[in-house]
């Protein structure tokens, strides 16, 4: 990543993620992220629409489904351009530790999509090495190399929800 040398939180995940071979991180990126549409601005737009309640009700919950359609049809998308899948198990800004049932080894370059969210769908995308298997969690361990600012972000983001739903839940059972 640039040479920077930064320090990211890690935390316990259980994603779903794709993965496909390359020669190195210099191969372009088959992944193509697009930029999310923020769910509450387009709620906020229909609401201050002048238009009947029941009717932005309505449009929101079709807007909601269409969502989870397109979420369905992506995956499947993935599936072919990316065919290792993976699962993912422990997850920051700097990589992951995954399990799979594929063929990997130390030192092979790939490039994969984790799914952070499945509805509405929230893809990430990077390029890195398999770095080899943890002794402790026999899971391989993967470090980012390249990664665009706005997948980083969605991981940060997703680490950071994480870390506070625990911390909630962890307040609550005290």
């Amino acid at each position: 990543m640039d040479g920077e040398q930064r320090t990211f939180s890690r935390i316990a995940a259980r994603l779903k993620g794709y993965a496909r071979p390359i020669a190195s991180d210099d191969e372009p990126f088959v992944f193509q992220a697009s930029v999310p549409q923020d769910t509450p601005d387009r709620e906020k737009d229909i609401r201050s629409a002048n238009i009947p309640e029941a009717l932005a009700d309505f449009l929101l919950d079709i807007d909601r489904k269409l969502d989870m359609l397109l979420s369905v049809q992506s995956q499947g998308n993935l599936r072919s351009d990316f065919p290792l899948s993976l699962q993912v198990m422990e997850i920051s800004g700097a990589g992951i530790k995954f399990d799979t049932k594929a063929k990997v080894s130390e030192g092979d370059w790939l490039e994969m999509v984790l799914v952070l969210n499945q509805f509405p769908l929230r893809l990430s995308g990077a390029k890195g090495r398999v770095a080899g298997k943890d002794k402790h969690s026999g899971l391989w361990r993967f470090e980012f190399t390249v990664i665009r600012e706005s997948d980083l972000e969605a991981v940060i983001q997703f680490v950071f929800q994480e870390q506070r739903q625990q911390i909630r839940h962890l307040k609550r059972n005290l």
